[in-house]
């Protein structure tokens, strides 16, 4: 809104389920050393040694994989991860509509909601600003209240308490599907274009704290929030009830004040009962330092710095070792080095594709790539150095060994290691890959020696 009156002359975001299936194959030739992939037909190379009968072996991150399964296997279970919520919160002020930024989102979340590791989760969309409000009487001095609103007609500081598509379980209907939050999603998004007023509010605040409330009404084990947006942070001049703010170019204190954001979004975190994990994409404009970006004013400070603190704020354990993570707000205070939010502000880095890994990225962040050990059939134990694990990713079968060294993280060739209270958990480029894939499938294989790194 400091955008807008200057003509007046006046102010204006495991559990597992198990299907167990007996008698499934492992490709283990043993701790690391050669071995028999199974028996039977002929086929390709398995993990160090021979594939035998029933398929050729499929070339992967720790080796290949035997089509058919020796004896020692005394079942495989396929796991999916425990249902959780993802509310996609989406920049949609003035300034969305430069760029290609607003065709460009509507492409990417399309994109990313489609793959398979969303159909276990729930969904939704919150977009914001949502209407437009009556102006702050700080736009109006001088003049009748009444007759004000009347020659400004309103600045776009509106929000939805609720989501424009209400949170619901993906399942598998994509966006092609009649029907499904998929599609309810990705029609919204064809329908809807940015708020065309001058003033280009943003009201994030309200609209993430709208998003909160809505995530805390699900009863779901994990939450988790991603905005997207240009920067901006405006609105605090009509907020209710009032917080403190920067003053913008009318004498208004309408930018937000970033320690309000991050004690927000460190609430939401650090929730006892149901805490909300926040993640945030930055889009171009969002490295704005005060200067007119697209002809629109900016927040008096340096908008990558806010970003990357509401980063750590959000999700402090998921953000890139690499990143500025101790990096605090001032006023005057640089950009980081490293961002340690999402940081596409760079128009040439930005694109659908970009945008698209940005999201799948965060669901990896949020939920990790940590399994359960399936339950045994009836009459079975499982024996902790007799586990395998296989993930199918767009079609390709790789089994993944064991690590032997705790401090390999496995970031060219990915593995798995069991964590401290005895899951699964697939570590390096494995988990990287799991969250880019379209199609995904993970087995966790029991019976035969455990294939070591």
């Amino acid at each position: 809104m400091a955008r807008f009156l200057r003509w007046l002359g006046v102010s204006l975001g495991l559990g597992i389920s198990m299907g167990i299936g007996l008698g499934g194959g492992c490709a283990a030739g043993g701790s690391g050393r050669s071995g028999s992939g199974g028996e039977g037909g002929e086929g390709g190379e398995g993990n160090g040694g021979p594939v035998g009968p029933g398929g050729g072996g499929v070339g992967g991150f720790g080796g290949g994989v035997g089509g058919g399964g020796p004896a020692c296997a005394k079942f495989t279970a396929e796991a999916q991860q425990a249902p959780s919520a993802m509310l996609t919160v989406l920049d949609a002020s003035a300034s969305m509509n430069k760029s290609s930024k607003w065709g460009t989102a509507q492409l990417a979340i399309k994109s990313a909601i489609d793959k398979d590791v969303f159909d276990t989760m729930s969904l939704g969309l919150t977009v914001f600003p949502a209407s437009l409000t009556d102006p702050p009487v700080c736009l109006c001095q001088g003049l009748d209240y009444e007759l004000c609103k009347q020659i400004i007609g309103g600045v776009s500081c509106g929000f939805s308490f609720l989501p424009q598509v209400p949170m619901a379980p993906a399942g598998k209907d994509k966006t092609n599907a009649p029907m499904g939050v998929r599609r309810q999603m990705y029609d919204w998004l064809a329908s809807h274009s940015p708020l065309s007023n001058s003033d280009d509010g943003s009201p994030i605040y309200d609209a993430l704290t709208a998003g909160y409330a809505s995530l805390k009404a699900e009863n779901i084990e994990r939450r988790m929030l991603v905005l997207i947006t240009d920067g901006g942070f405006s609105c605090t001049s009509v907020a209710s009830p009032a917080r403190p703010g920067y003053q913008d170019l009318n004498g208004c204190p309408d930018w937000e004040m970033p320690k309000s954001v991050n004690d927000l979004i460190t609430a939401a975190r650090t929730d006892a009962s149901k805490p909300i994990f926040t993640f945030v994409v930055g889009v171009p404009g969002s490295n704005s330092t005060g200067a007119k970006v697209d002809g629109f004013d900016t927040p008096p400070y340096n908008m990558l710095l806010a970003l990357s603190t509401y980063a750590v704020s959000g999700s402090p354990d998921t953000v890139d070792p690499s990143c500025d993570k101790d990096a605090a707000f001032t006023e005057a205070g640089a950009a980081p080095a490293k961002p340690c939010h999402i940081d596409l502000s760079n128009g040439a880095q930005f694109n659908a594709d970009a945008l698209a890994k940005a999201i799948a990225d965060v669901r990896g962040k949020a939920l990790g790539c940590v399994y359960d050990l399936p339950p045994p059939p009836p009459g079975e134990q499982i024996d902790t150095a007799q586990v395998n694990v296989n993930i199918t990713l767009d079609g390709m079968l790789q089994n993944l060994k064991k690590r032997s060294d705790p401090l390999d993280f496995c970031p060219q060739d990915g593995c798995w290691d069991y964590t401290q209270d005895g899951k699964v958990q697939l570590l390096g480029k494995a988990c990287e890959a799991l969250g880019a894939a379209t199609d995904v499938k993970v087995d966790i294989q029991v019976g035969c020696e455990t294939i070591l790194k």
